[in-house]
C-alpha cells in the first residue's frame, strides 16, 4: 500500500517588479516648509528684536553661570561625546549596509548645511549675542577646545542625521536624530551655542536635508513588493505573479499599483503608504487655505483603503457601474492595499483618441459612447449624493463592448453639498473637454445627465473648482496652446481685453446653449479673496506706516495754508498722467496690439496694489494676469513683465547719469546712503549652486526640460519679436523713461508752489538718488524712505527745511495717496469687466 502523496507547500509568488528607485518624497517638502518657517522666525527674531534676543539670552547665561563648574563641564563632556559618536555611528551603519547612494546625498547635505549655518551664524545671528557670552566659555573645562561643537558643527550633523534617515530602520533613525537634538540642547544648557543658534542650526539641518533629498531623491516611503505579496497571501488570496504596473500607468497621490495574477483570474491591487498621506497632506492644506468647503478626509492608509472600500459599494448598489470591490487589508510597513477585480478587456477612457476636437472616427465615436455611458453612472451617484471628487477619464475604465466602469473612490463622500457634486461635474467636464474639445463634451454630458442636472455645472465651472485636481492643468495647457496657435497663425494680431482663449468660457456657453438656460452666478469657493487679503493688508499698512506719517500732519495742513494752489493742482494731472507712460511701457513688451484703454486702467489698478505691496509685486502679478487673460502665452506674459522691470531699471539709470552729469559736482556736501551690495557674492553663489544642481541631477534636467524649457522659449520668441518691431522698441522708451521724467516734473512743481526755487536739474539729481534709497527698503514705494530721502536731499542744496518738508509731503499725498481711491476704483472695474 503506497502513501498518500505530502501536500506540498504552496510556492512563493513570482515578483515581477522594476528595481527600486528613489522618489522625491512629500515628507521631505514637508520638512523642507517647517524647517524653512522656523529659519526664517528665528532669523526676524534676532534681526527685529535684537535688545530683546539679547537680554533673554543674557538671562539664559546668567542662569548657566550660576551652576556648577563641576556640572557644566560634565556637560560640556557629554555633548561633545555625542558629537563625535553620534555622526561616526550613523556613518558606519550606512557603510556596513553598503548604501554608496546613501553616502551620496550625506555628505552633500553636511556640506551645504556647514555653509548655510557658517553664512547666517556669523552675519545675522551675531547681532542677538550677548556681550557676555565669549566670557562665560572660558570657565569650561572639556575634551576638546572649548565652545566645540559649533553651531556650524552641529548643523552639519543634523543636515546628514536627517539625509540618512531614508536608509535607516526607524530605531536608528530615531537614535540618531535624538543624539544630535541632544547634543543641541545640552550645548545651550552649558551655554557652548547660544540658544537661537542652536534653534537656527536645527532648522538649517532640516531646509539642507529636504534639499538634497528632493534634489537627489530617496527610497519611497511605502510597503515593497514581497510586504504586498505577503499581505495578499494572508487574506486569501493565493496569487502565483505579481506585477508592477509600468511608471507609465501609476498615477500620482494614489500609491502604487500592481496586478496579481491567480488561478481565477487577475485582480488590481493598489497599494498606500505613509509616502501618499504625506502627499495628500499638500492636496488638503492646500484646498483648506484656498476653499470655503474643501471637504477632504485626513486618515490613515488602512483607514483609507477601509473607506474607498464602504464607498465602492455604496455608489455599486445607485446602479452606477464601479469596479467590483474585493477585499481591503493592512501591509507590513505601516501601509495597506486595496483590492479590487481586474478585466484585462478595459482600457482608459481616451487611450486611443485623439486631442483634436474635430475627429469623426471609429474611435473618437466609440470614445464618445463611452463618455456618454460613464455621466449616466454619474448622474446615478447625483442622484444618491454620492461625490466621487476624483472624476476625471483616468478614474473611466472601458470595456471592449463600450461600457463604463468607474474606480478610486479614495476622495468620495457620502451625503455630499451641493458644492461638492458641481465640482465634480465640472472637474470631468473641463478634463474632457480638454480631451475632445468644448462642444463634443457637453454634447456627451447632456446625453448621459440631461438638461436639468447638467445645468447646475454652470456655478461651477470656475478655476477655483478645479484645485487640486488634474483638471487645472488641463484646462491651462489647453488655453496655452490655443494662445500658441493664435499667435502662430496672427503674428500682429490685435488683442482683446479679457478675450484670450479659455475653455471654461467655452464650455459655460455650449451647456448654456444646450440647456437653454441664463449665465447664473459663480458660486462663491474662495476662502481667501482679493477685498478680505486687501483689506488686512491695508490694516498693517495704516497699523505700521500711516499712524507715523499722522506726526506730520501738523506740518502738512500748515503748509498747505501759505501753497500756490494753482500750481498744486497743475501737478495732479502729471502725475497721474505716469499711468498712462506705464500702459506704453507694457504695449511695447508684447508683439501683438494690446488695446489702450483697458490698459491704461490696468495701470492704475496696479498702482494700487503697489501702494499695499513691497516692490511692486502686486502691480506685476495684475499685468501678467491681465496679458493672460488677454490672449498672451504665459511665457510670453511673464517675459513682458520681465522687459517692464528690465526697461524700467535701464531707464531709471540713463535719467540718473543724465541728472548727475547735469548737476555736476557744484554740491559735494549732498550725501545719500546707498544700499549695500554685501549680499551680492552670496546671491549670485546661490544662484550658481541652483543651476549646478538642476543641471547635474536627474530629477533637475527633467524639471528643466518639462516645466522651465517651454516656458523660456515663448520668452525667447516674445523678445525677439520685440527687439525687431521699431514701434515697439520706441513705446518701450517713451514708457520707460517718460516714468521718472514726470514723477520729476511733478516734484519739481510741489516745489515751486510751496517756494522753493531749486534747478530742475538738481531736483532730478535728488529724486533719482532718493529712489535708489527707497528701493532699498521692504515698505510699499518706498514710503517713508523717499519721504526722508528728498527732505535731506533739498536741505543739503541749501533749501529751508520748512517750505522743502511741507512740499515733498504735498507731493507724495499727490503722487502715493490719491492713486490709492483712484486704483482701488479701477480694480473694482478691471475685475467686473473679466480683464483680470
Amino acid at each position: 500500500m503506497t502513501a498518500p502523496p505530502l501536500p506540498q507547500a504552496p510556492q512563493a509568488p513570482v515578483l515581477d517588479v522594476p528595481p527600486e528607485r528613489d522618489v522625491r518624497r512629500a515628507a521631505d517638502a514637508v520638512r523642507l516648509i517647517v524647517s524653512g518657517a522656523v529659519l526664517v522666525a528665528t532669523v526676524l527674531l534676532a534681526v527685529a528684536t535684537r535688545t530683546f534676543a539679547r537680554q533673554v539670552q543674557h538671562g539664559l547665561i546668567t542662569a548657566v553661570a550660576a551652576l556648577p563648574v563641576g556640572l557644566r563641564d560634565v556637560l560640556v563632556a557629554v555633548v561633545q561625546i555625542a558629537a563625535v559618536l553620534g555622526p561616526l555611528a550613523a556613518v558606519v551603519v550606512v557603510v556596513r549596509r553598503r548604501r554608496s547612494d546613501a553616502l551620496l546625498r550625506v555628505l552633500p547635505a553636511a556640506a551645504l548645511g556647514a555653509l548655510l549655518a557658517g553664512a547666517l551664524v556669523h552675519t545675522v545671528l551675531t547681532h542677538s549675542r550677548p556681550a557676555e557670552w565669549p566670557a562665560v566659555l572660558t570657565d569650561h573645562r572639556a575634551l576638546l577646545p572649548v565652545g566645540w561643537p559649533s553651531a556650524v558643527y552641529l548643523a552639519s550633523c543634523a543636515s546628514a542625521a536627517v539625509t540618512a534617515g531614508p536608509w535607516l530602520s526607524r530605531r536608528w533613525r530615531r537614535a540618531v536624530w535624538q543624539s544630535v537634538a541632544g547634543s543641541v540642547v545640552l550645548s545651550a544648557a552649558a551655554a557652548a551655542v547660544l540658544p537661537m543658534d542652536g534653534v537656527a542650526a536645527l532648522a538649517i539641518g532640516g531646509v539642507a536635508a529636504s534639499i538634497v533629498l528632493l534634489l537627489g531623491g530617496a527610497p519611497p516611503d511605502r510597503p515593497g513588493p514581497r510586504a504586498v505579496a505577503d499581505a495578499l497571501v494572508a487574506c486569501g488570496l493565493p496569487i502565483t505573479v505579481l506585477h508592477e504596473v509600468p511608471a507609465s500607468d501609476q498615477r500620482d497621490s494614489e500609491g502604487i499599483r500592481y496586478l496579481a495574477e491567480t488561478a481565477e483570474g487577475r485582480n488590481s491591487v493598489r497599494v498606500l503608504g505613509r509616502e501618499d498621506h504625506n502627499r495628500d497632506l499638500f492636496h488638503r492644506m492646500w484646498r483648506r487655505l484656498l476653499l470655503t468647503e474643501p471637504g477632504d478626509l485626513a486618515i490613515e492608509p488602512l483607514a483609507a483603503a477601509e473607506h474607498e472600500l464602504v464607498m465602492l459599494v455604496a455608489a455599486g448598489h445607485t446602479g452606477a457601474r464601479v469596479v467590483e470591490p474585493v477585499t481591503a487589508f493592512p501591509v507590513a510597513g505601516g501601509g495597506a492595499m486595496l483590492v479590487t477585480d481586474d478585466d484585462s478587456r478595459e482600457r482608459l477612457l481616451f487611450s486611443d483618441a485623439t486631442a483634436s476636437s474635430s475627429g469623426s472616427d471609429n474611435s473618437a465615436d466609440s470614445d464618445d459612447a463611452a463618455l456618454t455611458d460613464a455621466w449616466r453612472s454619474v448622474a446615478h451617484l447625483q442622484q444618491h449624493r454620492i461625490a466621487h471628487r476624483a472624476l476625471t477619464p483616468d478614474h473611466i475604465l472601458v470595456a471592449r463592448d463600450g461600457s463604463t466602469r468607474l474606480e478610486a473612490f479614495a476622495r468620495a463622500r457620502l451625503d455630499a453639498s451641493p458644492t461638492q457634486l458641481g465640482t465634480d461635474l465640472a472637474v470631468l467636464l473641463a478634463t474632457s473637454g480638454a480631451r475632445i474639445g468644448p462642444e463634443r463634451a457637453v454634447a456627451c454630458a447632456l446625453a448621459g445627465l440631461g438638461p436639468d442636472r447638467l445645468a447646475t455645472v454652470l456655478p461651477y465651472l470656475q478655476t477655483l473648482a478645479l484645485i487640486g485636481s488634474p483638471a487645472r492643468p488641463a484646462v491651462a495647457e489647453h488655453d496655452r496652446a490655443a494662445a500658441q496657435a493664435a499667435r502662430a497663425a496672427a503674428k500682429h494680431r490685435t488683442l482683446r481685453a479679457g478675450g484670450g482663449p479659455s475653455l471654461l468660457r467655452d464650455l459655460s456657453g455650449a451647456v448654456r446653449e444646450a440647456c437653454h438656460v441664463e449665465e447664473p452666478k459663480k458660486a462663491h469657493l474662495a476662502r481667501l479673496t482679493w477685498k478680505k487679503a486687501l483689506a488686512l493688508v491695508g490694516a498693517l499698512l495704516v497699523i505700521h506706516l500711516i499712524l507715523p506719517q499722522l506726526a506730520n500732519a501738523g506740518t502738512a495742513t500748515a503748509a498747505l495754508k501759505t501753497a500756490d494752489w494753482w500750481w498744486v493742482l497743475a501737478a495732479v494731472p502729471i502725475v497721474l498722467l505716469s499711468q498712462v507712460f506705464s500702459a506704453f511701457l507694457q504695449a511695447g513688451t508684447i508683439p501683438e496690439r494690446l488695446p489702450f484703454p483697458p490698459n491704461v486702467l490696468v495701470q492704475f489698478a496696479s498702482s494700487f496694489l503697489n501702494r499695499i505691496t513691497p516692490n511692486n509685486v502686486g502691480g506685476m502679478a495684475l499685468n501678467l494676469r491681465f496679458l493672460q487673460k488677454a490672449g498672451v502665452e504665459t511665457g510670453s506674459a511673464t517675459a513682458a513683465v520681465g522687459l517692464q522691470s528690465v526697461a524700467g531699471a535701464l531707464a531709471s539709470a540713463i535719467v540718473s547719469v543724465t541728472f548727475f552729469a547735469w548737476t555736476g559736482q557744484r554740491h559735494s556736501g549732498v550725501h545719500l546712503g546707498m544700499p549695500s551690495g554685501h549680499w551680492l557674492l552670496p546671491a549670485v553663489c546661490a544662484v550658481l549652486v541652483a543651476a549646478g544642481l538642476l543641471g547635474l541631477t536627474g530629477p533637475g534636467r527633467r524639471f528643466v526640460h518639462d516645466k522651465v524649457w517651454h516656458f523660456l522659449k515663448a520668452a525667447g520668441q516674445t523678445v525677439a519679436a520685440v527687439a525687431t518691431s521699431p514701434t515697439r522698441l520706441t513705446e518701450i522708451a517713451g514708457g520707460a523713461l517718460g516714468l521718472p521724467l514726470i514723477q520729476i516734473s511733478a516734484l519739481a512743481i510741489c516745489l515751486h508752489a510751496f517756494g522753493v526755487h531749486i534747478p530742475l536739474g538738481q531736483v532730478g539729481a535728488v529724486y533719482m538718488a532718493s529712489r535708489i534709497v527707497a528701493s532699498a527698503t521692504p515698505t510699499p514705494g518706498g514710503l517713508g524712505a523717499l519721504e526722508a530721502a528728498l527732505i535731506t536731499g533739498m536741505t543739503a542744496l541749501g533749501a529751508a527745511a520748512g517750505p522743502v518738508t511741507s512740499a515733498v509731503l504735498v507731493y507724495r499725498l499727490i503722487s502715493f495717496w490719491l492713486n490709492i481711491p483712484v486704483g482701488a476704483v479701477a480694480l473694482q472695474i478691471v475685475q467686473r469687466r473679466g480683464y483680470v
